[in-house]
């Protein structure tokens, strides 16, 4: 039973205590993929920090101006489920490029109202 266990054994197996072998090789790979994971995983939790730090910057900013400003943050939440609603129904209709003439001049119209307000 002792020899059908080792007939499996392949020759970087029998190797692996040599200087140079395969898996020194092996491990030096290993090592480089932990370090590049590493780094990649800093890289996106710094990433992600940024991004909920902006998020919930603006997210403030929203809020104050909503407060102060209730009449017109109706009007722009109204004009967005209009706008978004119009888009909706014409991208679900049967004549895709009938959508493209009314969309744009909507989004155009909405973006121009949306960036007189938060100015």
């Amino acid at each position: 039973m002792d020899t059908e266990k080792n007939k499996y054994d392949t020759p970087s197996q029998k190797m692996a205590g040599e200087p140079g072998s395969a898996s020194a090789a092996a491990q030096k790979v290993l090592d480089r993929g932990a370090e590049v994971y590493g780094q990649a995983e800093k890289a996106v939790s710094d990433v992600y920090d940024k991004t909920a730090e902006a998020a919930s910057k603006t997210y403030e900013q929203v809020k104050s101006y909503s407060s102060e400003n209730p009449g017109q943050t109706i009007l722009i939440a109204l004009g967005i489920g209009v706008g978004l609603g119009f888009l909706l129904g014409l991208a679900a209709s049967s004549r895709p490029m009938r959508a493209g003439r009314y969309a744009e001049p909507v989004v155009d119209a909405l973006s121009d109202i949306a960036r007189k307000y938060f100015r």
